[in-house]
């Protein structure tokens, strides 16, 4: 189901918070349904028509952000719209220390 959205926007703010960089990505697209807001994250989740989507990139890039740059990502509706929040520390620690 794609939303119509009259003056889409897009909000990206970048910022430290501690020892983390943190990106906030927040759109102006109405927000994401409580009934599937659990489920966004899960392989092969899709809330598009068939053949328009496959569900694979936010879990992908929940697994690439959490198991390979030791962060985390989270979603929260605010405002008119969904944000995304993306923390990763600011030194990657080896994983062989």
């Amino acid at each position: 189901m794609e939303k119509k959205i009259e003056e889409a926007k897009v909000k990206i703010r970048v910022y430290k918070q501690k020892e983390n960089a943190i990106v906030q990505i927040e759109d102006n697209a109405k927000g994401i349904s409580e009934k599937i807001k659990d489920k966004i994250f899960e392989p092969y989740f899709t809330t598009k028509e068939e053949g328009k989507g496959t569900g694979i990139g936010l879990y992908m890039t929940k697994t690439i952000i959490e198991n390979n740059m030791g962060g985390k990502i989270s979603m929260k509706n605010c405002n008119d719209g969904a944000c995304f929040i993306i923390s990763v520390p600011l030194v990657i620690k080896d994983k062989n220390e």
